[in-house]
């Protein structure tokens, strides 16, 4: 993040207000700040307007320039979209169903009703701004599947409302066709776009039902260029913009309200949903059920001993962790609502890391949740991708087949509740028939192999080799589960197939030995192992970003593998201390996430305590370093606050300095772990001793139970270095 832009921010928010707009209410959602991340990719790409957790809508302003989440803080507003993903990069979704307040003749242009703003209120509960160009107050607090607005307009000019159906993120025009409805007599508007040009190429037809709290006065169309007052009903064809609006009769200093549902399914289960969720008109009242709702979610880890401006930052990045994926179980019809529906994956590439382990121990039940409904798609489409958006499959092929990870994980955590017989054929499936052919029979992906993905050729050979032997040691593993032992062994052999892209001869620093892609013919390919994605440069030569400084430290499954193709754990450390220094490692990109933690693999806690000390200050008082990317970046701030790390493949979490001197975690039934470090102070980044409930800890590692089952890690921290748990002999391998 560049210094600037990070003063400039720290100036508006000491002007602009940021605890929850309902005064005194008591809870831990007044320290969340739903501000910090509304940068660009560097900053984080998240929304200021609030949802619930795992909400399906999610309500926020909308600015014509800015990130890839459609806001800029310092530019004006042009209305309130329904739907917005959280801290995505690359092509653009949703900013779908805009209202826009306005007052007299209602304007369709966004550029033309562009509005500045002033007394702008963000929270976890609630928005709240007025548009000075109008002098009309907006606020917006959510349900789960609806939204109510309030809105306080002048006195003395036509109150205007306009509904744009078929633009997205940045006013872009993003449809395959759409229609609107308006039922004066009801104060009733609904309609449907069929999207176009979103990060899922796929068309999906998305629904809206708003209710006026009085009967509009004036009202009519826009399509294409056409106005058209008094119509009620209209269509619009594909690339061509649709809009509704309706003017009414206002009283001064009373406000007019709307609530506004979103489906996925049909117009009329909008219009159920906004029914169920919000049946009257009492704002305060929706907004008293998100404050309790984040009250809820927010406990379940908690940290004590630091400081209000501490307090902020590490509740609103678990408050991130739970926006996405989106539980729109309810959003189905009848006979399926009693299986679980999750959407929204943006994706699993970049989730599987943290965000999934951060829910296991913090919302196992959502875990289980997801995995049904992972299963679900599989038994409906044939299939369960990597990108699942809008309730389509995206085979995006950034890695592998991770849903194979997240459903690993699920397995080796022991999150309960899983039906294995139904959740292991997904992964099966992917192993056996959707992995590349030519890495099904041969054992690597090579340079020129068709990407997986129809529009955006992500896969390369040095990265997506690695990925599927990863996903085949989660898909063995289920295997295993089921009791298909032909299959288990089959795949675990194959996990080893990062072996085939590993070039023995390749250098870069003095070190050798290097993952490398390569050709069909066997040859690999000549690269210049820094060339790619490292943090500076972002080309995605060979490696899908990354390099093979990088990817050299992507086998997870198999690190006493990936030592001994370094020369041995000196050689090792050596190597990782050089990259590290050097930063050939992009270490808060997600393929990077782990690499400072194999420090404790190889006997050197320290050095991970370290570098996770450097990975913590990349993520400053308001910003993300990078995307947030749907919960991958705060889950990995909040394990990296309260001293864990999850060491994927296994049941076992990495453990360093924590940053304040109590964090606690409560689980399934009310268990509490607490960690626990009396001597802390800012600058003691390294463990000098440890007990886990009164027992001497030895290992660098605790396991799942030991945090589910409630107890105590205690820890003495130092600044200085420190001999902590360096008598570990070699790489510590998941249990079989």
């Amino acid at each position: 993040m560049k210094t600037s832009i990070g003063v400039a921010l720290g100036l508006l928010l000491a002007t602009t207000s940021s605890m929850a707009m309902s005064g005194d209410a008591p809870g831990l959602f007044r320290y969340v700040d739903p501000r910090v991340g509304n940068g660009n990719d560097d900053q984080g790409d998240t929304v200021p307007g609030p949802t619930r957790p795992a909400g399906s809508i999610h309500p926020s302003p909308q600015t014509l320039v800015g990130s890839n989440a459609g806001y800029d803080r310092d530019a004006p507003i042009s209305g309130f979209a329904q739907l917005h993903t959280q801290g995505s990069g690359g092509r653009t979704t949703y900013g779908t169903f805009l209202i826009s307040p306005q007052t007299g003749a209602p304007v369709f242009d966004e550029a033309r009703h562009l509005s500045p703003k002033a007394d702008e209120r963000v929270a976890a509960d609630a928005y709240a701004v007025t548009l000075t160009r109008y002098g009309i107050r907006a606020e917006v607090t959510p349900a789960p599947y609806a939204a109510i607005y309030r809105f306080t307009y002048p006195a003395g000019r036509p109150a205007t409302m306009v509904f744009d159906l078929t633009r997205k993120i940045r006013g872009e025009l993003a449809s395959a066709g759409s229609d609107v409805t308006i039922d004066p007599a009801r104060g009733r508007i609904t309609g449907r776009v069929r999207t176009r040009h979103y990060w899922n190429p796929a068309e999906v037809d998305i629904w809206f039902a708003a209710q006026l709290d009085r009967t509009p006065t004036r009202w009519g169309v826009h399509v294409g260029g056409a106005d058209r007052e008094g119509v009620m009903q209209a269509s619009a064809p594909g690339d061509t913009q649709l809009a509704g609006w309706w003017q009414f009769d206002t009283r001064a200093a009373t406000p007019v309200q709307l609530k506004v549902a979103i489906s996925f399914s049909s117009a009329s289960r909008a219009a159920e949903l906004l029914h169920e969720d919000i049946p009257g008109w009492d704002f305060d009242a929706v907004r008293r059920g998100t404050q309790a709702a984040w009250n809820r979610e927010l406990a379940r880890a908690t940290i004590d001993g630091v400081g209000d401006a501490d307090k902020r930052r590490f509740y609103t990045a678990l408050y991130h962790s739970a926006v996405q994926p989106r539980d729109r179980t309810r959003d189905q019809p009848l006979a399926d609502r009693k299986t679980p529906y999750w959407d929204d994956y943006y994706t699993l590439w970049d989730t599987y890391r943290t965000g999934f382990p951060l829910m296991s121990l913090l919302r196992p039940g959502v875990y289980r949740d997801n995995v049904a409904s992972i299963v679900r798609t599989y038994s409906r489409f044939g299939a369960a991708h990597t990108a699942f958006i809008a309730g389509r499959n995206y085979h995006v092929g950034q890695g592998g087949d991770e849903v194979d990870n997240v459903l690993g994980e699920a397995l080796v955590r022991g999150v309960p509740g899983i039906d294995w017989r139904s959740a292991a054929p997904v992964a099966l499936h992917n192993a056996l028939e959707e992995r590349s052919s030519r890495y099904r029979q041969q054992g690597w992906f090579a340079v020129g192999d068709p990407s997986p993905e129809p529009d955006n050729q992500r896969a390369r050979s040095g990265s997506s080799t690695p990925a599927f032997a990863l996903n085949d040691f989660y898909a063995a593993r289920l295997a295993e589960a089921i009791g298909d032992t032909g299959k288990a062994a089959l795949l675990r052999a194959r996990s080893r197939s990062w072996r085939k892209v590993w070039n023995p001869e390749a250098t870069s620093d003095g070190y050798r030995g290097f993952i490398m892609p390569r050709y069909p013919d066997g040859r690999f390919q000549p690269l210049d192992p820094k060339i790619g994605w490292d943090g500076k440069k972002y080309e995605n030569v060979g490696f899908y970003e990354g390099t093979a400084w990088v990817y050299s430290y992507a086998m997870l499954h198999d690190v006493p593998g990936m030592i001994d193709a370094m020369g041995g754990r000196a050689l090792f450390t050596a190597r990782l201390r050089h990259a590290l220094d050097a930063g050939l490692i992009d270490i808060t990109n997600e393929p990077s996430f782990a690499t400072p933690w194999l420090f404790s693999d190889v006997g050197r806690p320290d050095l991970a305590s370290y570098w996770a000390d450097r990975v913590f200050r990349r993520f400053t008082a308001d910003a993300y370093p990078g995307d947030e990317d749907n919960g991958a970046m705060s889950s990995h701030y909040v394990f990296n606050r309260l001293g864990l790390f999850p060491k994927l493949t296994s049941d076992l979490y990495y453990l360093h300095a924590p940053h304040q001197p109590r964090g606690t975690i409560t689980g399934t039934g009310g268990k509490r772990f607490t960690i626990v470090a009396d001597n802390w102070q800012p600058g003691r980044i390294y463990i000098a001793s440890a007990t886990l409930n009164g027992r001497r800890l030895d290992a660098p590692f605790i396991r799942q139970r030991d945090i589910t089952g409630g107890g105590t890690l205690r820890l003495v921290l130092s600044e200085t270095p420190t001999r902590w748990a360096q008598a570990t002999s070699g790489a510590v391998e998941p249990r079989r």
